[in-house]
């Protein structure tokens, strides 16, 4: 439990209630605001599979509560935060509750949608990654030889993929076993790995709705890189994209990514206009995490 003033001086009344952690019992009586990703039954739920990632105060007027991102348990997404003057004293309970479960990184990922700056200045979030898109029309792709063998994936490949995504991607940006096999079981996911000497060095994942696709993933093993080896997984990516009959495709990387940025400029990806921010705090010190 997080205390707070005595009095609240701005509001010249007693102080309410003490900041409490949201659990199903307190989560079936607060205020579920109009256009909440939550219901009652939901939050409760919530609630109840996390505990310690919500706090609530003024009798369930205020609350906050976050969940894990990207089904990644070191780090959380911050999900509602109710308006009010106690929304930032309610994330700091957040960040400390989260920081004693082994939690790294608090964030908001606002995906495509703006990120209120106002929210994330008084929360002292600051920029973790800018996110940049690219596209371009699928025509014929011509294919880049480089002796890499490409074959789709498959289940036991899981262990070799996601150490590939180690050495290749920031710690930020790694899968966790259970988003793999979401993501693989998605509908209109395709997979395929590349193999060198018998060993898989790289895969790329992409997506197809209708007649557009999206270039998930690209990744390639660190020691395996300037090989010519993500050239031939982006090629046959593209190839069987256009296969299935896409006619555009984009794809999203860090704008800091010089290297992955060159490789799809040169393959006829341009920038477009959108771009999204991921803010955030640490709260502790994770290997491999960005200095």
């Amino acid at each position: 439990m997080v205390s707070l003033f005595a009095r609240d001086a701005g509001r010249g009344r007693d102080a309410p209630d003490a900041i409490e952690p949201l659990t199903p019992a307190s989560a079936g009586r607060v205020r579920i605001p109009i256009g909440c990703r939550f219901t009652a039954r939901t939050l409760i739920e919530h609630a109840r599979r996390y505990p310690g990632f919500g706090f609530t105060c003024d009798g369930g007027r205020q609350w906050a509560v976050a969940g894990p991102w990207r089904r990644r348990d070191d780090i959380a997404e911050l999900i509602e935060v109710t308006p009010g003057h106690r929304r930032a004293a309610l994330v700091a309970a957040i960040e400390r509750s989260l920081a004693a479960r082994g939690v790294h990184l608090l964030l908001v990922d606002g995906g495509p949608y703006e990120v209120d700056p106002g929210l994330t200045a008084e929360l002292g979030f600051s920029l973790i990654e800018r996110v940049i898109e690219y596209e371009r029309p699928l025509e014929s792709v011509q294919p880049r030889p480089s002796g890499l063998l490409v074959r789709a994936y498959c289940p036991a490949d899981q262990e070799a993929v996601l150490a590939v995504e180690r050495e290749s991607f920031p710690w930020l940006w790694w899968n966790s076993e259970e988003e793999w096999r979401a993501y693989v079981a998605s509908p209109g996911v395709s997979v395929i790995v590349g193999l060198w000497n018998s060993e898989i060095v790289g895969y790329a994942g992409f997506t197809r709705f209708g007649g557009d696709g999206h270039l998930d993933r690209l990744a390639v093993r660190a020691r395996d890189q300037g090989r010519g080896f993500g050239a031939t997984l982006l090629v046959e990516a593209l190839r069987q994209l256009a296969m299935l009959g896409t006619r555009r495709v984009r794809l999203t990387t860090q704008e800091n990514n010089e290297r992955s940025r060159a490789l799809y400029e040169r393959y006829g990806f341009r920038r477009t206009r959108a771009t999204y921010d991921i803010v955030g705090v640490w709260l502790s010190h994770p290997e491999g995490r960005p200095s």
